[in-house]
C-alpha cells in the first residue's frame, strides 16, 4: 500500500514539475515575444525619426524665403517632435548607447539652424546647407544603422525559447510514469492504468502547444526576414530620399546662383524615386503619377532659378511644389502603413498565441495530474 501511494505521488510530482517546465518554457517565449514586439515598434520609430528630421530641415530652409514668425514656429514645432521620438528611441535599453547620443548632434544641429534663423536671405541658406551635411552626418546616419540593428535583433528575440529543453523534460516524464505503470502492471497484473497513460498524453499536448506556440514565432520571424523586412525598408529609404530631395529643392533657390548641387542631388533622388515606385508592393499608377505631378511642380521652380527670378520661385517653392511633395509623401505613407499592419498583427498573434497556451498548459497539467492520482487510486482501493 506504501510502495502505491508513492508511486503516485511520483506520478502528480513528475506532472506538476513537468507543466512548470512547459510554463516558464511558454513565459520565456512571451517575454522574447514582448521584445520581439518592441524591437518592430522601435524599427518603425527610427524610420519615422529619419523623416522628421528631414522635416526640420525642411521647415528651416523655408526660412531663407519667407524669414516668418510662421515659419519660425514650425521649425521649432519639428525639432520638438523630433526631440520626443529620440526620446522614447532612448527609452528602448538596447538601443541606449546608440541613441542617447543623439541628443547631443540635435543641439549642435539645433544651434546651426538658430544661427540661420538669425540671418536674411542667401547668408541664411548657406547656414542651412550647413545644418544639412551636420545633419547627415550625426543624426541620419545613426539613425539608420539604429534602425538596422533594431531589424535585425527582431528574428532572433522571437525564436528564443526551450523547446528542446522542453522535450527533454518529456522524455524524463514519459520514462518515469512508463516506469510507474510498470510498477504497477507487476502490482496488480494489468498491463495498462487508463490514468497514468492519459495523464502521460496530457503531458505530450503540452508539448504540443508549445510546438504549435514556437512554430508561429518561426514563421512570423521567417516572414519578416525574407519578404516584409525589404519591402518596408524599400519604401522607408524611398521616402526619406524623397524628403531630402525636398529639402535640397527648398535650399536651392535660398542659396540662388550657389544652388545648382542641390537641383543635381534632387534630380538624382528622383531617377531612383521613378525606378523604384513601380516596384514597390501596393504601389500603383497614381503613386507614379503623383511622383511625375511633383516632377512637374519642380521644373516650374528649376525655369523660374534659371532665369534668376527668385521671387517667383520661391512662391512656387513654397506652395504649388510643396502641395505636390504631399500627394507623393503621402501616398508612400499609405503604402509604408499597409505593409506595417501585418508584421505588427503577426508579431502581436505570437504573444496572444502563447497566452493562450500558458491556459491551455495549465489546464492539461492539471488534468494530466488528476488522472494520474485518479489512475494509481483505482489499484489502492483493490488492495482495501
Amino acid at each position: 500500500m506504501r510502495r502505491l501511494r508513492r508511486l503516485q505521488t511520483t506520478a502528480v510530482a513528475l506532472l506538476l514539475a513537468f507543466g512548470a517546465l512547459v510554463v516558464t518554457a511558454l513565459a520565456v517565449s512571451f517575454n522574447a515575444s514582448s521584445q520581439a514586439a518592441e524591437s518592430l515598434a522601435q524599427y518603425h520609430r527610427l524610420a519615422n525619426a529619419r523623416i522628421q528630421a528631414l522635416s526640420v530641415q525642411q521647415a528651416a530652409n523655408t526660412w531663407a524665403l519667407t524669414p516668418t514668425d510662421a515659419v519660425r514656429t514650425d521649425v521649432t514645432e519639428q525639432l520638438t517632435s523630433l526631440a520626443t521620438t529620440l526620446a522614447d528611441a532612448s527609452a528602448v535599453e538596447t538601443d541606449r548607447d546608440r541613441i542617447v547620443p543623439l541628443t547631443g548632434a540635435l543641439v549642435h544641429y539645433s544651434m546651426t539652424l538658430q544661427d540661420a534663423l538669425n540671418a536674411k536671405g542667401t547668408a541664411s541658406a548657406a547656414l542651412l546647407a550647413r545644418a544639412d551635411t551636420q545633419l547627415s552626418d550625426e543624426l541620419l546616419t545613426p539613425l539608420t544603422a539604429a534602425r538596422t540593428a533594431a531589424g535585425d535583433r527582431l528574428a532572433g528575440e522571437l525564436t528564443a525559447g526551450w523547446l528542446p529543453w522542453v522535450i527533454g523534460g518529456l522524455v524524463v516524464t514519459a520514462g518515469g510514469l512508463i516506469a510507474i505503470s510498470v510498477a504497477l502492471a507487476r502490482a496488480s497484473h494489468r498491463y495498462l492504468n487508463p490514468g497514468v497513460a492519459l495523464a502521460l498524453l496530457c503531458a505530450v499536448a503540452s508539448v504540443a502547444v508549445l510546438a504549435t506556440s514556437s512554430t508561429a514565432a518561426s514563421n512570423a520571424a521567417t516572414d519578416f526576414t525574407e519578404s516584409a523586412r525589404a519591402e518596408l525598408d524599400s519604401v522607408a529609404t524611398l521616402q526619406q530620399q524623397l524628403h531630402q530631395a525636398r529639402a535640397d529643392e527648398v535650399l536651392a533657390v535660398g542659396l540662388q546662383t550657389a544652388g545648382a548641387s542641390y537641383q543635381t542631388r534632387w534630380t538624382t533622388a528622383y531617377n531612383t524615386a521613378l525606378e523604384t515606385i513601380p516596384r514597390l508592393p501596393n504601389a500603383t499608377t497614381s503613386t507614379t503619377s503623383a511622383l511625375k505631378a511633383y516632377k512637374t511642380s519642380h521644373d516650374q521652380v528649376t525655369n523660374a532659378t534659371d532665369k534668376a527670378q527668385w521671387a517667383t520661385a520661391a512662391g512656387l517653392v513654397t506652395d504649388a511644389s510643396a502641395k505636390a511633395f504631399d500627394k507623393i509623401d503621402g501616398a508612400l505613407s499609405t503604402i509604408y502603413a499597409n505593409l506595417r499592419s501585418p508584421v505588427t498583427s503577426g508579431i502581436k498573434s505570437v504573444g496572444d498565441g502563447i497566452v493562450a497556451g500558458i491556459a491551455g498548459v495549465i489546464v492539461f497539467t492539471l488534468a494530466g495530474a488528476g488522472l494520474a492520482f485518479w489512475g494509481v487510486s483505482r489499484r489502492i482501493e483493490e488492495y482495501r
